[in-house]
């Protein structure tokens, strides 16, 4: 999948186990977030992946537009990690 992932896309990668990680800063992340999602700001992606995210699973990147999460997704695949944008948090409130 290329792109920002669509509604059903994204039910569909959770459904099979996927992890929503938010890459925005922490005074973003605790003005709202998609509930049970896994916080890690875009600057510790690098640093803290490794350890904080799960490797078995598809992760769903998400932070305020899209651009951050971008990254963090293509930092995770070179990483070899089935990472995929979901765009901004806000137009996915309700999946967990």
């Amino acid at each position: 999948m290329t792109g920002l992932l669509s509604r059903e896309e994204a039910r569909s990668l959770l459904d099979r186990g996927g992890a929503v990680v938010d890459v925005r800063s922490l005074e973003e992340y605790e003005l709202g977030h998609v509930p049970d999602s896994i916080h890690l700001p875009l600057h510790l992606v690098p640093h803290l992946a490794a350890e904080r995210l799960p490797k078995d699973r598809p992760l769903l990147l998400c932070c305020a537009s899209g651009a951050r999460s971008q990254m963090a997704v293509l930092h995770l695949r070179r990483m070899g990690l089935d990472a995929h944008n979901l765009g901004p948090w806000h137009f996915h409130p309700d999946l967990s």
